[in-house]
C-alpha cells in the first residue's frame, strides 16, 4: 500500500512538474518536511523529498533541451543568469564539500553530501531558471505561506490533543510543540525566517488588504514558535524586528517609541542586572549538571568544538565526522555528543573545513552587498529579505540552520529569492538608463 501511494504521489508530482517546472518548485516548498518519509529504493536509502528534487531536475534538464544550453563558463550571458561572482562562489562551495567528503569517505557521509549540497544545488538551478516574473515569485511566496500555515494547524492540533508529541516535551516537563517533527527546534528552524519575512512583505505591500494573508502567516508563524518554546527563534525574530523598527524609515516614527517603551518596561519590571550576570556566567563559565540551561550546554559544546578545531584546523571533522572527532574532546559522559556544534560558524568549519567556512562567509558577504543594492534601489523586497536573513543568521548563532534536508533547501530558496530581487532591480535600472 505504501509503495502504491508513493508511486501515485510521485507520478502526480512529475506530471505537474513537466507541465510547468514552477509547479514542481511549489510542491517541494509545501512538502519540505517530506524528508521524514524515508524509503529504500533498490537497496539505497532515500526520501520522498529527494525523489521530488531529482525528478524535477531531470524534467527541467530534458524539457526544452536545457542540457544543450548548459555552459561551464563564469561569464554571464542569456544562458547563464547568475552573476560571475556568485557562480564562482557556488562552484567553490561544491568543491570544498567534495574535499570534506574525502576527509570522511563513508556511505553515510555520501548520503549527507547528496542531501546537503548536490540536491539543494539542483533545486537552486531550477529555481533560478524557472522563476521569471513577479507573478512567479508571488506563487513561491504563497507556497511558503501554505507551508507555515499547514505546520501551524498541525501544531495547534498537537498542542490540544497531544498527538505525536514526544514524552520529553510533554508534562511534567515544559510542553513544547513539535508538529510532525521529533524535536521543537526542527519546527522553528524551518519557519522562523519565513515568519519574519512575511511581516516585512506585508509592511512593504502597497495594498495591505489584498496582502493581508501575509500578516496572517506572520501571526500564525509567531504563535507556532511560542508553542514550540523555541528561545533561539524568539530571540532571532525579536532582534530582526528590533532593527527593523529602529531603522526602517516608513515605520521609524512608530518603532522608536515602541522600542523605548518596551525597554523601560524591561528595566523597571525585570531584574536586568541579575539576568545579565546569569547570561554572562552561563556563556563564559558554564556549570554542567542535570539542571544546566541550554545556553550552558551550548557554551560547553562550543568550547569543546574549538579545542577539536585547533587540532584539525584546515579540514575540520569532515562530513558526518563531528561526533567521532569529538570523542577525545568531550568531558561529560552523561551528556550526549550532538551531530553538530550548534553555532553557524563552528558548524561549517567542522563539517567542510576552514576553506568551507571562508566560502560561506564570502557568500554571506555577497548577500549583504546585494541587500545594500536593494535598499539603494528602493526595492520592495529589501526589508523582507533583510528580516529573513537576519533571523536565519541570529538563530544560527545558537543552532544548526543548514545541516538538515529541508534546511539546506531552505537556504538555497532564500538565496534564489534574493538573486531574483537583484535581477529585477538590474532590469529596472537598465530600463531607466535606456530612457
Amino acid at each position: 500500500m505504501t509503495w502504491i501511494l508513493l508511486i501515485l504521489l510521485l507520478a502526480t508530482f512529475v506530471y505537474f512538474s513537466y507541465r510547468r517546472p514552477l509547479l514542481g518548485l511549489v510542491g517541494i516548498i509545501v512538502l519540505l518536511p517530506s524528508y521524514l518519509w524515508r524509503i529504500s529504493l533498490f537497496g539505497l536509502p532515500t526520501t520522498f523529498l529527494e525523489l521530488m528534487i531529482i525528478s524535477l531536475f531531470i524534467i527541467w534538464l530534458i524539457k526544452d533541451k536545457k542540457y544543450s544550453k548548459i555552459k561551464f563558463s563564469f561569464k554571464k550571458n542569456l544562458a547563464n543568469k547568475l552573476e560571475p561572482v556568485i557562480r564562482i562562489l557556488l562552484f567553490l562551495w561544491l568543491a570544498v564539500s567534495l574535499i570534506a567528503l574525502a576527509v570522511n569517505p563513508t556511505q553515510a557521509a555520501l548520503g549527507l553530501w547528496r542531501a546537503y549540497w548536490l540536491e539543494p544545488m539542483m533545486f537552486f538551478l531550477v529555481f533560478i531558471y524557472s522563476v521569471n516574473s513577479k507573478q512567479d515569485l508571488r506563487i513561491i511566496f504563497k507556497a511558503a505561506g501554505v507551508l507555515v500555515v499547514g505546520l501551524f494547524l498541525i501544531t495547534v492540533y498537537q498542542y490540544f490533543t497531544g498527538w505525536n508529541l514526544p514524552s520529553e516535551y510533554n508534562w511534567p516537563n515544559i510542553r513544547r510543540s513539535t508538529a510532525i517533527f521529533s524535536y521543537p527546534n526542527a519546527l522553528s528552524l524551518l519557519t522562523a525566517a519565513f515568519t519574519a519575512f512575511f511581516i516585512g512583505l506585508w509592511a512593504a505591500a502597497k495594498n495591505k488588504i489584498k496582502d493581508f494573508w501575509c500578516l496572517i502567516v506572520f501571526i500564525f508563524g509567531l504563535w507556532m514558535i511560542f508553542l514550540a518554546v523555541s528561545e533561539g527563534a524568539m530571540v532571532a525574530i525579536g532582534a530582526s524586528l528590533f532593527f527593523w523598527l529602529i531603522l526602517a524609515k516608513k515605520i521609524r516614527k512608530f518603532g522608536i517609541p515602541i522600542i523605548a517603551a518596551a525597554l523601560l518596561l524591561i528595566i523597571f519590571l525585570l531584574p536586568v542586572t541579575q539576568y545579565f550576570n546569569n547570561f554572562k556566567q552561563q556563556l563564559f563559565q558554564p556549570e554542567l549538571n542535570l539542571q544546566a540551561t541550554s545556553l550552558e550546554i551550548r557554551s560547553s559544546q562550543w568550547q569543546e568544538t574549538w579545542s577539536m578545531l585547533q587540532d584539525n584546523l584546515i579540514f575540520g571533522s569532515g562530513i558526518y565526522g563531528y561526533q567521532d572527532k569529538m570523542l577525545n574532546y568531550h568531558h561529560y559522559e552523561w551528556l550526549e555528543i550532538y551531530l553538530y556544534s550548534h553555532n553557524i560558524f563552528l558548524n561549517f568549519w567542522a563539517e567542510i573545513g576552514l576553506f568551507g567556512l571562508i566560502i560561506f562567509l564570502a557568500i554571506m558577504l555577497y548577500i549583504v552587498v546585494v541587500l545594500r543594492k536593494l535598499f539603494i534601489g528602493k526595492s520592495e523586497l529589501a526589508w523582507p529579505l533583510t528580516l529573513m536573513w537576519l533571523t536565519w543568521f541570529v538563530q544560527g548563532l545558537v543552532d544548526v540552520p543548514y545541516f538538515k534536508n529541508d534546511l539546506s533547501i531552505l537556504f538555497f530558496l532564500f538565496l534564489g529569492i534574493t538573486l531574483f530581487a537583484q535581477e529585477q532591480l538590474n532590469i529596472k535600472e537598465s530600463g531607466l538608463h535606456k530612457t
